[in-house]
């Protein structure tokens, strides 16, 4: 299983606006982690909508998060971030039962869903609090 690219910017952004004291530009987050800020701007359009980053204009505006990050559970971010969390074909909402010659009868998709929910849940344990390092991150300014 691999997450997607914003599912790693998005990560990496509420890291390092956890870690800040105030608002962050996307022009700053961008530098820092080497990303365009263009795909930059597409994520945290995605974690403003789902409530995890406030974005505010103006002279003293930025992105910041819109709670305590010992309230963002990991596993939501995930969740959030991807479109689809099927780990095969059959788990896909538009899968049906005639795309397998193996259905109805195959156990994969079960066993996949076990373990699909087994990972959100260990995700789910850790809150960006827990993923916050105790001295800033070095990043590129």
């Amino acid at each position: 299983m691999q997450l997607n690219l914003s599912t790693d910017i998005a990560l990496r952004t509420l890291i390092y606006l956890g870690q800040k004291d105030g608002p962050a530009t996307i022009t700053e987050v961008s530098t820092a982690f080497g990303i365009a800020k263009t795909h930059l701007m597409k994520v945290v359009m995605t974690l403003v909508a789902q409530e995890l980053v406030i974005s505010e204009r103006g002279r003293n505006g930025g992105i910041r998060l819109a709670r305590d990050a010992a309230k963002i559970r990991i596993g939501d971010v995930v969740q959030t971030m991807e479109p689809t969390m099927a780990l095969v074909y059959c788990m896909r909402p538009e899968a049906d039962e005639s795309d397998c010659p193996l259905l109805p009868n195959c156990k994969l998709k079960k066993t996949f869903a076990k373990a699909q929910k087994t990972f959100l849940a260990a995700l789910n344990e850790s809150a960006l609090s827990d993923l916050l390092p105790a001295r800033p991150l070095k990043v590129k300014a």
